[in-house]
């Protein structure tokens, strides 16, 4: 997976996570395009869950910092993820489902950040203008 301009939503430290994610998303690329061992993978979930943990908890906090209305919204968006991803890390644990992977997620951080992230970084890029020009 590439990283596009498209995707940015304009605030830097953001748009730097979600290229970290992004790479994670290539890395699992490539280990199911090597045909790896499932306890390859594995450790790239647990990995990308904690990043994305640490991500959601530094998009909240600005979410707060600016008084984003939908940030109730938003937090049970990203609740329901890590629920998904600590289903996903006990699937590949029981089972061989590599190649469900990069569907799942792709899907979900083209998602997260386009229809999730852009519509808050619009927001957060507005109240910052409008409090320099206060």
């Amino acid at each position: 997976m590439q990283w596009k301009p498209e995707y940015a939503i304009g605030i830097a430290e953001i748009d730097r996570q979600h290229q970290t994610l992004i790479e994670f998303v290539t890395e699992f690329e490539d280990a199911v395009a090597g045909k790896v061992h499932w306890n390859t993978v594995q450790p790239l979930i647990v990995r990308a869950r904690e990043f994305v943990k640490f991500h959601f908890a530094v998009e909240e906090s600005l979410m707060q910092i600016v008084n984003y209305p939908r940030l109730v919204a938003h937090r049970a968006e990203h609740l329901y993820v890590l629920k998904q991803f600590a289903a996903l890390e006990h699937r590949v644990l029981r089972q061989e489902m590599k190649a469900e992977l990069m569907p799942l997620i792709s899907a979900w951080l083209v998602d997260h950040m386009t229809d999730s992230d852009g519509p808050f970084g619009r927001y957060a890029l507005g109240f910052a203008s409008a409090s320099r020009a206060a």
